[in-house]
């Protein structure tokens, strides 16, 4: 068995973060109309120098440098009808390590490539009405593909596996603007392909996840705060004798906090802006990620 020395679990774990980070959002307690089509165009900072080697929490070494990432994201929400629609995200991640220490698995100290494409269906499935304010129990399904990319590197951007994630979940609004968000599920993980070893398979896991939020919408200012938790379903901790350099098959768990503000500069045009931070984890880094977007409403019919 081959030995991964301490570099490796460094630059592994600290480029896994803002993948997990990159998945809040994909789902929100709000519907929209038919017709009416949302574009968010965003951008998020991560930068790293902690992270958690199983569950125990490491420094960074300084003299191998920084791990940056660059995530630019395309996001679209259509209503299919007054109760459904269409969520796609398309997320582009550029990642580089600044001492230029090359990957010890396929040689890069940088890469740039498209991550996983999602897809999903989101249901108001049923309302109910009371005198200051709404309840709703939603539901949704994704569909998460992978672009093609290497998944097993230290600059590896996703896991690789095509998945199906579903989502069941409360939201309700009150009528002077507050609400509460809880949404609940499983993400379903194919076995990813070993690109660098022919005929080889990774058996990503699958995982547990719940997201909440609390907040304040109205015609001038939108503000939430979140939280996420996730907890793979099996896995193995980097470290340990069972792993043996295959990074797709790690148990990820995290548990992250965030704060997101959306204000409208003109009809239609509005910007935002947020933070998040991993407060518990598993095999990932130990990040503070910081994202703006601006976001475009109209209606196509």
């Amino acid at each position: 068995m081959k030995k991964i020395n301490q570099l490796t679990f460094l630059f592994y774990i600290l480029i896994s973060a803002p993948l997990v980070s990159n998945a809040q959002g994909m789902y929100d307690g709000f519907g929209i109309k038919k017709g009416d089509l949302s574009v968010t165009a965003s951008y998020a900072r991560s930068e790293f120098d902690e992270f958690y080697l199983g569950d125990v929490k490491q420094d960074a070494v300084p003299a191998h440098g920084q791990i940056n990432q660059d995530i630019y994201t395309l996001f679209a929400k259509y209503g299919i009808t007054d109760r459904l629609s269409a969520i796609v995200k398309v997320p582009y991640f550029s990642a580089s390590n600044t001492s230029n220490t090359p990957d010890p698995i396929n040689g890069n100290t940088s890469i740039s490539d498209f991550q996983d494409i999602s897809i999903a269906l989101k249901l108001n499935a049923y309302e109910f009405n009371f005198k200051k304010a709404d309840l709703r129990f939603l539901t949704g399904v994704t569909a998460v593909i992978p672009t093609g990319y290497e998944p097993n590197g230290i600059l590896a951007i996703g896991s690789g596996a095509f998945g199906i994630d579903v989502r069941a979940g409360l939201h309700l609004q009150t009528d002077i603007g507050f609400f509460s968000t809880l949404f609940a599920g499983y993400n379903f993980r194919g076995d990813a392909d070993n690109n660098l070893t022919p005929g080889g398979e990774f058996n990503v896991p699958n995982a547990f996840v719940t997201t909440g939020k609390i907040g304040y919408a109205s015609k001038f200012i939108y503000v939430e705060a979140w939280a996420d938790y996730a907890n793979s379903e099996t896995g193995i901790d980097i470290g340990t004798p069972a792993f043996v350099g295959n990074f797709p098959e790690t148990n990820v768990d995290y548990a992250r906090i965030g704060l997101t503000v959306y204000k409208e500069i003109i009809p239609n045009l509005g910007i935002s802006a947020g933070i998040g931070k991993v407060i518990e984890g598993r095999n990932l880094g130990d990040s503070i990620i910081y994202s703006g977007g601006i976001t475009y409403n109209m209606s196509l019919l």
